[in-house]
């Protein structure tokens, strides 16, 4: 194997905080290097210094081939076609300015073809799913003869399914030489894909070793500096007291008892995310009741659903749960702006009291109300999510993904959060496809298989077992 990127002692600093700390380590050609930990360890300045974006204060990096990164935030403008994304900034034409459209789609279909991804190259790329755009950012890094790509959270939007083909198609780049840095919080993904494993921690290089030698344990551990047996917080039995009921046909029906946390599990697209946006009013669903403290809510779109008592966090923060350039207050005021407005006019000390609230109650990391919230962390922009659908004061939340993109520490941060929000009575349904978050928080847990719930596990029999074999359809 030969070396293609050394990191020798390296540092970098904005202004007096020093993000990163006489951090070195190598990647050999056709090696996987995962790189985890906290949000704010320094994993993105790291990548902007591998990529020339940023010149280290300190230290030097050698990278002896080209280096392409594809970001969680696909770097695609979603109304042109696959070509165009293809080449963007880089078009071929002929001697008269003209785009060659017809060499572009070839090679375009070539490059996808060799990663076995049969695309359109004339598709419009918004109509495309998640997994299908990142493959486009792959093959034109591939395009451009990249020898090192930096996947930074690249299967955090994807399901289980689209997961392992990206698995694949990682198997296969390597087979062929290609180098990978491969960012995740998803911890277990770095034991299965990686061969080697960097931890950092408050920008320093905290551990390595080969990734089938260390559990996401111990990973987890060398990532915050401290025991995580305690994960997750010891959760009261819910009180009788109904809040939700819930029958449709097409799904079955279930009951939601105050201070409960009700877990969905099931395999990808079994109808988990169908049911939430039921539930929430994005979705219509023949036929469907649902009852609120024994009433009838006639939920058909969100107003109502919200007007009803029922809080829905979005499992994509990014793209639909804050708003990047406003303010934290200003985030938590917009979702709940009728409560925190007198005659039409929004009441700024009560929405300034509100959000130093959840700023105190959820352990926000910030300089103060007043911070965009972009500028937070993304487990911190996670709370700020759960704030603004919070100060509605909803009777029922649900809960889709709460802890997609977040890394260990913030995680079990959110996990205490959701454990007092129960304690204080608030009807829970946890939409999750990480099986150990399901089983830490939930008492009950409803499995749904193609489309409809297949069956319930709860108490001594609450098992991934169980779970699995109604999820299967083999129980």
């Amino acid at each position: 194997m030969n070396t293609i990127l050394e990191v020798k002692d390296i540092c970098h600093a904005y202004g007096k905080h020093k993000v990163l700390k006489n951090l070195s380590f190598s990647l050999e050609r056709g090696e996987i290097l995962g790189i985890i930990g906290e949000n704010g360890a320094g994993k993105s300045t790291l990548v902007k210094c591998i990529l020339g974006m940023l010149t280290p204060t300190e230290g030097t990096i050698k990278c002896r081939t080209s280096a392409a990164a594809i970001h969680q935030e696909l770097n695609l403008a979603n109304d042109l076609p696959v070509y165009a994304n293809f080449f963007l900034g880089r078009e071929l034409t002929n001697s008269f300015g003209l785009l060659k459209i017809d060499e572009m789609s070839s090679r375009v279909r070539k490059g996808l073809k060799e990663l076995g991804v049969d695309i359109d190259p004339n598709a419009e790329t918004g109509a495309l799913s998640v997994s299908e755009r990142q493959m486009i950012e792959i093959g034109r890094a591939l395009d451009i003869n990249a020898g090192l790509l930096i996947l930074d959270e690249p299967s955090a939007l994807l399901n289980a399914e689209e997961t392992k083909r990206l698995f694949e198609i990682m198997r296969k780049l390597k087979a062929d030489g290609t180098s990978m840095i491969y960012i995740s919080h998803k911890l277990s993904e770095i034991n299965e894909i990686c061969d080697r494993v960097a931890v950092l921690r408050d920008g320093e290089l905290a551990g390595a070793g080969k990734a089938s030698d260390l559990s996401p344990r111990e990973m987890a551990e060398m990532m915050v500096g401290r025991s995580l047996a305690n994960i997750y917080p010891e959760v009261p039995p819910h009180k009788q007291d109904e809040v939700l009921s819930f029958t449709a046909p097409a799904f079955g029906s279930f009951k939601l008892h105050a201070g409960e946390i009700l877990g969905i599990a099931g395999l990808a697209d079994s109808g988990q995310i169908d049911l939430g946006e039921t539930l929430a009013g994005f979705r219509t669903t023949p036929q469907s009741q649902i009852y609120i403290n024994g009433k009838a809510t006639g939920i058909t779109n969100p107003a109502k659903a919200k007007k009803a008592g029922v809080g829905f966090l979005t499992p994509d923060r990014l793209a639909s749960g804050i708003w990047r350039d406003f303010t934290i207050t200003e985030n938590i005021a917009l979702g709940a702006l009728d409560k925190l407005s007198s005659n039409g006019i929004v009441q700024m000390s009560r929405t300034s009291e509100t959000a130093s609230t959840y700023i105190n109650d959820f352990h926000v990391r910030c300089q103060g109300i007043d911070d965009t919230a972009g500028s937070l962390s993304g487990g911190n922009q996670q709370k700020v999510s759960m704030a603004k659908v919070l100060a509605d004061q909803p009777q029922v939340v649900i809960l889709n993904e709460p802890t997609q993109g977040v890394d260990v520490g913030a995680r079990q941060e959110i996990y205490s959060c959701i454990a007092e929000l129960a304690k204080k009575g608030l009807a829970i349904l946890l939409i999750s496809s990480d099986m150990t978050e399901l089983l830490g928080l939930c008492k009950r847990i409803l499995v749904m298989r193609e489309g409809r719930i297949a069956g319930e596990v709860s108490d001594e029999k609450l098992t991934e077992q169980a779970i699995i074999r109604i999820a299967t359809g083999t129980e």
